[in-house]
């Protein structure tokens, strides 16, 4: 009997995390959704969101599903949300666990909250896909430091020409967003008629201060 090798996808339950900055109550006015960047970790990045604490924000930091040792020698670990490898399974898994984190969540606050998403690096298009798979309908989505991804179809595309506003925010000295990848990234959401704006600043591929909280005026 010749015998071969098959490869068979399982889903397995998962026990991820998030961090979050505020406590659920009758008092949110705003929720926001902050997916983080390749190799790095919920609470760290939350770190960064700091600034823009109130007692009327409630931000949410979902972790990715998948974590590595960004380096072996130092055991630092980081997160991705997804490779190339069954990619088609893990952005199925992440939009279905950041549908069921944040609907959660919006259970515990006012109906008529304002829902921001932000994302960073490989967090924007985490957040494209999701918002586009009839994830949280935003009136805001911020894409920080990338582009969304490149591969939506017309009906995600049509869901995210829904969204009320979309910023695209790059550094100047950002390795990542380049000045190409950002007029690429314009055209296609002018081209799929997305109302958006473009922040520039100095800076590089990180989350500036100043900006950050200008976004949140």
């Amino acid at each position: 009997m010749d015998l071969k090798i098959e490869t068979f996808p399982f889903v397995a339950p998962k026990t991820t995390r998030f961090s979050r900055i505020g406590v659920p109550s009758d008092q949110i006015k705003e929720v926001v959704v902050a997916l983080h960047g390749y190799g790095q970790l919920a609470p760290v990045f939350a770190e960064s969101l700091l600034p823009l604490a109130t007692e009327e924000r409630l931000i949410v930091c979902p972790e990715a599903l998948s974590r590595f040792y960004t380096s072996h020698r130092h055991r630092v670990v980081g997160a991705t949300w997804m490779t190339y490898e069954e990619r088609e399974f893990e952005i199925m898994d992440y939009v279905l666990y950041l549908d069921d984190l944040i609907q959660g969540i919006l259970e515990d606050v006012p109906a008529d909250v304002v829902i921001t998403v932000l994302g960073f690096s490989q967090g924007c298009p985490t957040a494209s896909r999701w918002i586009g798979n009839d994830g949280v309908a935003p009136d805001r989505i911020i894409l920080w430091g990338a582009d969304p991804a490149h591969d939506h179809s017309d009906d995600e595309w049509n869901v995210l020409a829904d969204v009320p506003e979309i910023v695209l925010v790059a550094g100047s000295n950002d390795k990542i967003m380049t000045e190409d990848r950002l007029i690429k990234a314009e055209e296609a959401l002018r081209d799929h008629q997305c109302s958006f704006r473009t922040l520039l600043y100095e800076g590089g591929h990180d989350i500036d201060k100043d900006v950050l909280t200008s976004l949140f005026e």
